[in-house]
C-alpha cells in the first residue's frame, strides 16, 4: 500500500498542467535565496526568465579553521586581533545588505509562488532576524532546497532552481528477476524451492542463483534458454557478476549471447572483466558458427596461440622493463658516485686553498720573503705597508737634511763672532754650498740631473720640499 506523502499519478500530471498553463506577467514569481560562509545569492524567476537577482560576499570565515567569527565567540575565546575585527564588521555588514534587499524584493515577494530557501546553521539569523524581513519572507510558501547546494553564487542559484524545476520519470519495466520452469517430474518440494529462486545482480547471492539455473538446465534438456528480444538472461547476469567459469558454462549449455536486455546491451557488454570477455572470444574461437557474434558484439574470436603469443609479447615487455629498471638503478648510483666524488674533491680543494692562505700569511710575515700567491686584502696591506715605510724613509731624509742645515746655521754663527766682517764673509763663502751640490743636505750632484727652483738645485724632490719649508721659515 503506497504512503499518504506521494503524490498520485493524476495529481502529478494535473500540477505539471497548471505549471504549463501558468501566466508569465510576474505575478506567479519563484524565489531562490542561497546564503554560506560569507556568500548569498537571491534570484526572482519568472518561468524561466530572471526577474531580478543579487549576490554578495564579505570575508567572515576563519582561514584554514572554517566557523565563522560570531560562533569563534560564543565560545568564549574572544579574539581582539584586526582579522578578528575586520570579520566581525564584515558578518554585521552581510547581515545588513541581505535584509535590506529582501526589504527591497517585497514587491516580488507579495507575489511570489514558493520561496526556496537554503540558509544551513546560523545562516538562517541572516534572513529572519528582523521584523521587517521576517515578515516579507513569512508572507509566502517557504521551502527547503532538498539538494546539495555549493557555493551560493549566481551560477548556483540557476542550477538549483533548474533542478527543482525540472520532472524525472521513468517507464516501469519488467523485472530481471527470472525463474525457469521445473517438468512435472519435480517434487512439490523442490517446486516451492524454485520457485522463490530470483537472480539478482552484483552478490554473492546471483551467483548461487545462476548455479541452480545452470542444474536445472542440466535436468531439463528439453528446456531452452528464454530467446525473446530485450530480456536479461541468465548469461547476462553471470557476465556482469564477474564469474568466468559460470558464463562458460551457460554458453556451454546453449544460451544466446546475442539478446539483448532492456537497455539493449548484450552479455559481452556486461562483462565487469577482461577475464569474462576473453570467456567469450575463447568460446567464439572453438564455435565460430553457432552464434552471430557480429550480432552479439565479441570483436574476435582468442585461440591458444594467440594467448600464447600475447603472454610471450608480456613477458618480453616486462623483462625489457625490469632491465630498464635496473639500468636506472645502476645510472642512479653511478650518478650519486660521481656527485661524492665531486663534492669530496671540492672539499679537498677548499681545503688547499685554506691551508695556502694561512701559508700566504705566514710568508708575509716574514722580511725578506713574498708570497707567490697572495689574496687582494694581504695585497692592500703590502701596499699600505711599502706607503708607511717611504713616508718613514721620507721623514728620516728630512731629519738628517735639518740637522745637517742647523749644523750649518751654528757653524757660521760662530765664525761671525770670532772673526772681522772680512773674515765672517770669508767663512760665509765657504759655508754656502757651491754650484755642484744640493741646496739642503749640500750633497754632491756629480753624475746627478739636479732638480732646480728658483736659482737652487736639489738632489731630490724631498730637499726641494724642504729647503722651501725652511725658507718660508726664515
Amino acid at each position: 500500500m503506497e504512503s499518504a506523502s506521494f503524490v498520485q499519478e493524476d495529481e502529478m500530471i494535473n500540477r505539471v498542467k497548471r505549471l504549463t498553463c501558468e501566466p508569465r506577467d510576474a505575478s506567479h514569481l519563484r524565489i531562490v535565496l542561497l546564503t554560506s560562509g560569507g556568500h548569498f545569492a537571491g534570484c526572482v524567476f519568472d518561468g524561466n526568465s530572471i526577474v531580478a537577482h543579487k549576490t554578495f560576499h564579505r570575508y567572515v570565515v576563519r582561514a584554514k579553521a572554517g566557523k565563522r567569527q560570531s560562533g569563534k565567540d560564543a565560545t568564549g575565546k574572544v579574539a581582539h586581533s584586526a582579522g578578528s575585527s575586520l570579520r566581525r564588521y564584515n558578518e554585521a555588514a552581510l547581515k545588513k545588505e541581505v535584509q535590506e534587499l529582501i526589504v527591497s524584493w517585497k514587491p516580488y515577494f507579495d507575489t511570489c509562488v514558493c520561496a526556496f530557501i537554503y540558509a544551513p546553521s546560523k545562516n538562517r539569523q541572516m534572513l529572519f532576524d528582523g521584523d521587517k524581513t521576517q515578515s516579507v519572507i513569512q508572507a509566502c510558501d517557504i521551502r527547503a532546497v532538498p539538494l546539495t547546494v555549493h557555493r551560493p553564487t549566481l551560477k548556483e542559484a540557476k542550477r538549483v532552481y533548474s533542478n527543482l524545476t525540472q520532472l524525472h520519470y521513468e517507464m516501469e519495466c519488467p523485472t530481471a528477476d527470472e525463474t525457469i520452469p521445473r517438468d512435472e517430474s519435480v517434487t512439490s518440494a523442490e517446486q516451492s524451492q524454485g520457485k522463490n529462486k530470483e537472480v539478482a545482480v552484483d552478490s554473492e547471492e546471483s551467483i548461487s542463483d545462476l548455479s541452480v539455473s545452470l542444474e536445472l538446465l542440466n535436468k531439463n534438456e528439453g528446456v531452452t534458454a528464454p530467446s525473446s528480444k530485450n530480456e536479461t538472461t541468465p548469461l547476462h547476469e553471470a557476465a556482469k557478476s564477474g564469474n568466468a567459469q559460470l558464463t562458460l558454462e551457460l554458453l556451454e549449455q546453449g544460451l544466446d549471447p546475442c539478446i539483448r536486455d532492456a537497455r539493449g546491451k548484450t552479455p559481452y557488454l556486461l562483462a565487469s572483466d577482461k577475464e569474462i570477455r576473453n570467456t567469450f572470444r575463447r568460446f567464439m574461437a572453438l564455435n565460430l558458427d553457432k552464434w552471430d557474434w557480429h550480432a552479439a558484439d565479441v570483436p574476435s574470436a582468442l585461440t591458444k596461440e594467440m594467448e600464447e603469443s600475447q603472454a610471450a609479447k608480456q613477458a618480453e615487455k616486462d623483462a625489457k622493463k625490469k632491465a630498464r629498471a635496473k639500468e636506472l638503478k645502476k645510472l642512479k648510483k653511478a650518478r650519486e658516485k660521481e656527485e661524492k666524488e665531486k663534492e669530496k674533491a671540492k672539499a679537498q680543494a677548499s681545503q688547499a686553498q685554506t691551508s695556502m692562505g694561512q701559508m700566504a700569511n705566514r710568508t708575509t710575515s716574514m722580511p725578506g720573503l713574498k708570497p707567490k700567491h697572495q689574496t687582494p686584502q694581504q695585497i692592500l696591506i703590502a701596499k699600505e705597508e711599502e706607503r708607511q715605510r717611504k713616508l718613514a724613509e721620507e721623514r728620516e731624509k728630512r731629519a738628517a737634511a735639518a740637522e745637517r742645515r742647523l749644523a750649518a746655521l751654528a757653524a757660521q754663527s760662530a765664525g761671525i763672532s770670532g772673526a772681522t766682517a772680512p773674515a765672517a764673509g770669508n767663512s760665509a763663502q765657504k759655508a754656502a754650498p757651491d754650484d755642484n751640490s744640493c741646496s739642503c743636505c749640500f750633497a754632491s750632484l756629480a753624475g746627478k740631473v739636479p732638480f732646480h727652483r728658483y736659482n737652487y738645485k736639489y738632489c731630490s724632490t724631498t730637499c726641494m720640499h724642504l729647503h722651501s719649508e725652511m725658507l718660508q721659515d726664515d
